[in-house]
């Protein structure tokens, strides 16, 4: 049987993986565009949107689905149960990717003939993507299988073995393809999407063949498999839904952001590069430090779920209230530090200052929409994966009302779109908290959670802006930037520390290296 981690110990995993991922994902298009150029990048690119909503569609919902019901399960003492609730997720995934991935191949077609994809060329690197819907597809069910277990290391490994060989792919033949054109070299990287599904696929097999298999191939096909499916898609959809809103928001933005802009004042030039900083830039780097909350989230679900079942009252308030104590240590520090140094960041990285005003707006993003992950994710793990979606459709609707008329006035401008965004998530997370407390008797206590939280952050703030400017005058900012980061993290933790914001049972909480530091940390009795 698989052995279960602490849910603060499979976070570490997931984030620790999704780290990697990013770089090899970041990394991978430096030498791929100095190979295809501009050009063939851009026909890379346009296959990878609609694959992405195909995949949302295709898949979005049914890992954390997996991830509960196994748990519950699990927590009942029925393992043979939860073999066959991933039988027949593995099957319905197989059906869905199959009819995904052949509707991927008919779009291609379909929007390259009416005109949709405005460079025909960009039909084969569309076509190069179509199998990797159904094999992603049935790489999810074997993840969340293994989150129903509380281990989070077959998702962590199989994430960086499929970005290593999507990387890999991409940049080999692109390579060899390239002399028969950029559309056979965009389309030779668009296949490491495939190539990296099947490394993924090939460590989860290993994975249940040498922990996990009598579970999976000892479990009988159910005879109420209908139920079962009937339960895995009642809980999915409306996390598929949730997926879904962010993109619907996304294009939402593409519409008014710029034409507000333009109300303002600015020239069409002026509000598209306006809105690149916000969206391309701005908007990347806040999604940087919520990759440890999406973790957390994971692994969340089936810890959440498995006390729920086991009617576990201590245990549940126990991972609310760490989850989210942890959520306000990791992300506070985060926007104070893109506050304080949004624009050397962005002159830094982007080699654009001026975006410096957009990414300051949007940085307490980085603290509600960590929220916004933590709290849907013990609303999921609770069993209603449908609230966490009305909490983002009260938030999106606020957002298009604040974007139309927050970005329209000429003092705000950009910022106001940055603002609406910030609103969005601190609605949805509050809304979260409210519906778990509805749901679980839990009682939100602001001073719980906030002031050694916010006292540690703002002495780190104090140091990082001193640190930054006192080296800037002396070494330039470039180096200043990446001292001042390092001073930050350094100080954040002495202060943490000092102000004894972070709890021994917490750090028992992410396994065998935690329950050493806490045992280390607690005052010794005379």
């Amino acid at each position: 049987m698989v052995k279960s981690q602490s849910f603060l110990g499979g976070a570490a995993w997931l984030a620790a993986a999704g780290m990697m991922s990013k770089v090899l994902g970041a990394a991978f298009r430096i030498p791929l565009a100095r190979l295809i150029g501009p050009e063939g990048m851009g026909l890379f690119g346009m296959a990878y949107p609609l694959y992405t909503m195909i995949l949302v569609l295709s898949t979005a919902g049914i890992p954390v689905a997996i991830s509960k019901l196994v748990a519950e399960q699990l927590a009942e003492n029925r393992p043979q149960q939860a073999g066959a609730i991933f039988k027949v997720a593995n099957r319905a995934l197989f059906v869905s990717g199959l009819f995904f991935s052949t509707l991927t191949v008919l779009l291609a077609y379909m929007f390259t003939a009416v005109g949709i994809l405005r460079d025909p060329r960009a039909l084969l690197p569309f076509l190069a993507t179509s199998p990797a819907v159904l094999l992603v597809a049935i790489n999810s069910a074997g993840r969340g299988y293994f989150q129903g277990f509380q281990d989070m290391r077959p998702t962590a490994v199989s994430q960086i073995v499929e970005q290593f060989f999507r990387a890999a792919t991409a940049v080999i033949l692109g390579y060899l393809l390239l002399p028969y054109g950029l559309e056979f070299a965009a389309a030779g990287a668009a296949l490491g999407a495939v190539s990296g599904a099947i490394g993924a696929g090939v460590v989860l097999w290993w994975y249940r063949r040498s922990s996990a298999h009598g579970l999976v191939t000892a479990a009988p096909w159910p005879e109420d498999w209908r139920r079962i499916l009937k339960r895995i898609l009642g809980l999915a959809v409306p996390v598929t839904l949730a997926s879904l809103v962010m993109p619907i928001m996304q294009n939402l933005d593409v519409l008014v952001v710029p034409y507000r802009l333009e109300a303002a004042g600015y020239t069409v030039a002026e509000s598209t590069a306006l809105f690149g900083q916000l969206t391309q830039m701005a908007f990347t780097l806040v999604n940087l430090p919520v990759i440890l909350t999406g973790a957390l989230a994971v692994s969340l679900v089936p810890a959440i779920s498995a006390a729920q079942t086991r009617q576990n009252r201590f245990q549940l308030d126990k991972y609310i209230h760490t989850s989210l104590r942890f959520t306000i240590l990791l992300e506070l520090p985060a926007a104070v530090g893109l506050y304080l140094l949004a624009e050397p960041i962005m002159g830094l990285l982007y080699g654009s200052p001026e975006a410096g005003p957009a990414l300051a707006a949007l940085s307490a993003s980085c603290l509600f929409l960590g929220l916004n992950q933590t709290t849907a994710g013990i609303l999921q793990g609770l069993g209603r994966t449908d609230l966490p979606v009305r909490s983002l459709v009260a938030g999106a609707a606020v957002k298009v009302v604040l974007t139309y008329i927050l970005t329209g006035i000429p003092a705000f401008g950009i910022r106001g779109a940055a603002w609406a965004t910030v609103a969005t998530f601190a609605l949805a997370s509050f809304l979260n908290v409210h519906f778990i407390c509805k749901q679980t008797g839990f009682t939100w206590v602001a001073g719980d959670y906030l002031p050694k939280s916010a006292a540690a952050a703002g002495g780190m703030g104090l140091i990082v802006s001193f640190s930054y400017r006192y080296l800037a005058m002396q070494i330039g900012y470039h180096w200043a930037v990446f001292i001042a980061i390092a001073v930050g993290i350094i100080s954040y933790l002495i202060l943490l520390l000092l102000f004894r914001a972070m709890k021994a049972e917490d750090l028992a909480l992410l396994g065998t290296f935690g329950a050493k530091l806490a045992h280390r940390l607690k005052p010794k009795r005379r």
